[in-house]
């Protein structure tokens, strides 16, 4: 068993440095190659300028707000990506005023979230995830039964963790609610204003800034979950041998 779940950690490693570096080898020669491509989709990218003045002078503003709150809202029972959600507000918006609606409606969507596992319990993991996972996870987040403020910092500031699952986690241990809110904002704001950004550049895809950003974001990616992987690999065999020491110990009690 130990074997197995070193080779299949093993495996995951394997595949995301593959993923990342070919993705990151395409975007490369995309960015050496950014002046023909401009040229290529030169009627596009003026398509694209248009739209954008079009957006910009937009009379309702406030309205487009209340659309983004919307999609944050439905975010909560919809996989929609929080990249797109991020996107949009940047698209439209300055970006300073940009991030602050994402942060703003962040801090919603963990407040429900949070709720979510404070009224219903952890229970609602075994639904999301399969039972043994779901008490992994669990009981690597706990500490000293309250929960472990630095893997939230950490676990927000890796984009393939699940925002919802720790949410619900840290709401069912009854964790500070300040301390949650204040620690997940700032463990997610680095993500959040690389989404925001690319909503920035979003009108000129064939720009450099805008293959430059997508780099950052595909290897910050990358390697965050690469080391997301390592850790949950070591962490999952240091607590499979404690088990099986306990469980030794428990039988021989038995025994005598």
């Amino acid at each position: 068993m130990k074997q197995h779940k070193r080779h299949q950690t093993k495996l995951i490693s394997v595949i995301i440095v593959v993923i990342t570096v070919a993705v990151l080898v395409f975007l490369a020669v995309c960015l050496y190659k950014q002046p023909s491509l401009a040229e290529r989709f030169d009627a596009i990218i003026k398509w694209l300028a248009k739209l954008e003045k079009a957006v910009i002078g937009l009379d309702s503003k406030f309205a487009i707000v209340i659309c983004i709150f919307a999609l944050y809202i439905a975010r909560c029972r919809i996989p929609i990506p929080f990249s797109v959600l991020c996107v949009i507000p940047g698209a439209v918006f300055s970006l300073p005023t940009a991030i602050i609606i994402n942060a703003a409606c962040m801090t919603v969507y963990f407040l429900i979230k949070y709720f979510e596992g404070w009224w219903m319990g952890a229970g609602i993991l075994t639904v999301l995830l399969n039972a043994r996972r779901a008490k992994f996870l669990k009981e690597w987040i706990e500490f000293k039964g309250s929960g472990n403020p630095y893997i939230l910092v950490a676990s927000r500031f890796v984009p393939s963790i699940s925002p919802a699952l720790i949410s619900i986690l840290y709401g069912s241990m009854h964790y500070d609610l300040i301390h949650y809110l204040v620690l997940s904002l700032a463990g997610y704001m680095p993500v959040l204003y690389m989404y925001t950004r690319i909503g920035s550049v979003l009108f000129n895809p064939f720009s450099q800034e805008f293959i430059i950003l997508i780099m950052i974001i595909v290897a910050f990616t990358g390697i965050t979950s690469l080391i997301f992987n390592i850790f949950y690999g070591i962490k999952s065999r240091q607590m499979t041998q404690t088990l099986l020491i306990y469980s030794q110990k428990q039988k021989y009690k038995i025994v005598l």
